[in-house]
C-alpha cells in the first residue's frame, strides 16, 4: 500500500469516527434499567454524543458558582467555630456559691477536719492515706 492510500484510509477512518460520534444515540429505559436494545414498554432517551461548547461554557459557570459557594460555606463555618466558646471542665452539677465561713469556727480557731466531705465545691477530693510508722 503506497503512503498515499494510508493517508487516505486514516482520514476516512476519522470522518467516520467523527460521523458516528455527532449523531445522537437512543437509550431505552426498561423499568429501572438502561440498555441499547428495546424491550416491551420501554420510554426511549435521546443522549448527545458530543456537547455542544455552550453547554460546556454552562457546565463550568455552574461548577463556578457551586466552588464558589461551598468556599462560602467553609469561611462561614470557620467564623461560628471561633465565636463559640469551649466548654469548661467541672463538674456536670450546677456550678455552686463559695460557702459562707461559719462564724462560730472562725471564732473558736476550729479547723475543717481532713477527711470531712469537702464542701468547697468540688465532688471528689482524692487524699493520700499516712504512712503508718
Amino acid at each position: 500500500m503506497s503512503a498515499w492510500a494510508r493517508r487516505l484510509a486514516a482520514i476516512f477512518a476519522l470522518l467516520a469516527l467523527g460521523a458516528s460520534a455527532a449523531h445522537a444515540e437512543t437509550i431505552f429505559r426498561c423499568g429501572a434499567s438502561y440498555s441499547q436494545a428495546p424491550c416491551a414498554n420501554a420510554s426511549t432517551i435521546e443522549v448527545e454524543a458530543s456537547v455542544s461548547a455552550a453547554r460546556r461554557a454552562e457546565a463550568r459557570a455552574v461548577a463556578a458558582r457551586e466552588k464558589q459557594l461551598a468556599l462560602e460555606m467553609v469561611r462561614d463555618r470557620h467564623e461560628r467555630e471561633s465565636a463559640l466558646r469551649p466548654a469548661m471542665a467541672g463538674s456536670l452539677g450546677p456550678t455552686p456559691a463559695a460557702p459562707p465561713a461559719s462564724a462560730a469556727a472562725k471564732k473558736h480557731g476550729h479547723a475543717k477536719k481532713r477527711g470531712a466531705a469537702a464542701e468547697d465545691g468540688r465532688d471528689f477530693v482524692a487524699v493520700v492515706p499516712k504512712a503508718k510508722s
